[in-house]
């Protein structure tokens, strides 16, 4: 009977270590620019204006130039947020959201101290009956936060620039994306 325990406890353990080492590999660390917040890039923010079918957005003050493939007009189609944890002062959130109020994408960023994680998640207000067995339509592949500092609090400005190689699904093509942002900690 101990024996089985024993190979059991050894089991759990093998288990859970591996799962961990898989979490933390999805991780990467933040890169620190300080004057991040004063490049040209960030005040280049002031001259874009949201794309008019976008307009849902509780502001009008254009807070990120991130688009998922390649944008060169001044039309930006994503919006950005960025809060707090209410029950971890070093858990951040860090949203970027394009949707028509339908159907949409987010890109979420979970930065934890120095460290952060990136996802995607599609939405849609049109549900079918086996759409859990679907994989998401976006990958994320490659990611690269930058940040103006590495801790903040509420009503901190945040500024940075994200980079991700994403990977569209249905067609297996990998895109590049990149933007600058800038917000306060809500």
């Amino acid at each position: 009977m101990k024996k089985i325990l024993k190979n059991t406890l050894i089991i759990i353990l093998i288990i859970s270590i591996l799962g961990i080492l898989y979490f933390l590999s999805k991780w990467n660390r933040i890169n620190i620019d300080k004057n991040i917040g004063k490049s040209k890039e960030i005040k280049n923010l002031n001259s874009k204006v949201f794309d008019h079918t976008f307009l849902i957005f509780n502001t009008v003050k254009v807070k990120t130039d991130f688009e998922i493939s390649e944008n060169v007009s001044d039309t930006v189609t994503f919006n950005f947020n960025a809060g707090k944890s209410p029950k971890s002062k070093n858990l951040d959130f860090l949203t970027f959201n394009s949707g028509d109020g339908f159907a949409g994408v987010n890109i979420n960023v979970l930065k934890y101290k120095n460290f952060f994680y990136t996802s995607a998640e599609t939405y849609t207000d049109v549900k079918r009956t086996f759409d859990f067995l679907e994989s998401e339509r976006y990958q994320i592949k490659k990611q690269k936060l930058t940040l103006n500092k590495s801790e903040f609090k509420k009503g901190d400005s945040i500024f940075g620039k994200i980079e991700l190689q994403i990977k569209f699904n249905p067609t297996n093509e990998i895109i590049n994306s990149k933007g600058y942002f800038r917000s306060k900690i809500e």
